[in-house]
């Protein structure tokens, strides 16, 4: 049985060699290829997404990181106040706590290292991240929970991509540290968020 399929096989290539045709790709898809090709869009799209992400010029200046680090922690401190009233789950109750704990600690040691270089950190909200806000105030149950935990991954990456960055080149040393120690807490935030089940 084996042997008269390899022999088809073969007999099929040399056809096709003969009339000068290549077997194309179409002609070598199947099903299980169309999904694995699906599932390799899916992995460039959000490959590509990410790269966008990485590609936004980032503040090298003390005043732009200070102000682009402000708003991170605002909008991490607002969304964790509305995920703590209207989240559904225990676990994103007990995610929200964490995040607001973490994060007006974070402002606070920014405005301590800000100081330092002669830096006023005023806290305010950039479009996108009131454009989040205002989902989340709109969203409810289940759908809350499940907005919520995508706008943390999406926003964490964001901010550790802005402190990883000025911590290798920045231009205030003080601000340098605050970055590299915001980094490594963030990164826990992060894994802490891949590890949670996706409501449904």
């Amino acid at each position: 049985m084996r042997l008269a399929t390899l022999t088809t096989v073969a007999a099929l290539a040399l056809a096709a060699a003969a009339c000068g045709n290549e077997p194309t790709s179409d002609d070598l898809s199947t099903e299980a290829n169309l999904a694995e090709d699906a599932a390799a869009d899916d992995v460039l799209g959000a490959n590509a997404m990410t790269d966008n992400e990485a590609a936004v010029a980032m503040p090298t200046d003390a005043n732009g990181f200070a102000t682009a680090v402000a708003a991170s922690d605002l909008y991490e401190i607002e969304s964790s106040r509305l995920a703590a009233s209207k989240g559904v789950s225990t676990e994103v109750k007990e995610l929200a706590g964490k995040l607001l704990t973490d994060h007006q600690k974070s402002t606070a040691e920014l405005k301590a290292a800000a100081s330092q270089v002669n830096v006023t950190v005023t806290p305010a909200l950039d479009a996108e991240k009131q454009a989040m806000i205002d989902q989340l105030k709109a969203a409810s149950g289940a759908e809350f929970d499940r907005l919520f935990i995508e706008q943390q991954k999406t926003a964490h990456r964001k901010a550790l991509a802005l402190l990883q960055s000025f911590a290798s080149g920045g231009d205030a040393a003080p601000l340098k540290a605050f970055a590299t120690k915001a980094a490594g807490v963030v990164e826990g935030h992060i894994e802490h968020l891949n590890g949670m089940r996706q409501p449904s």
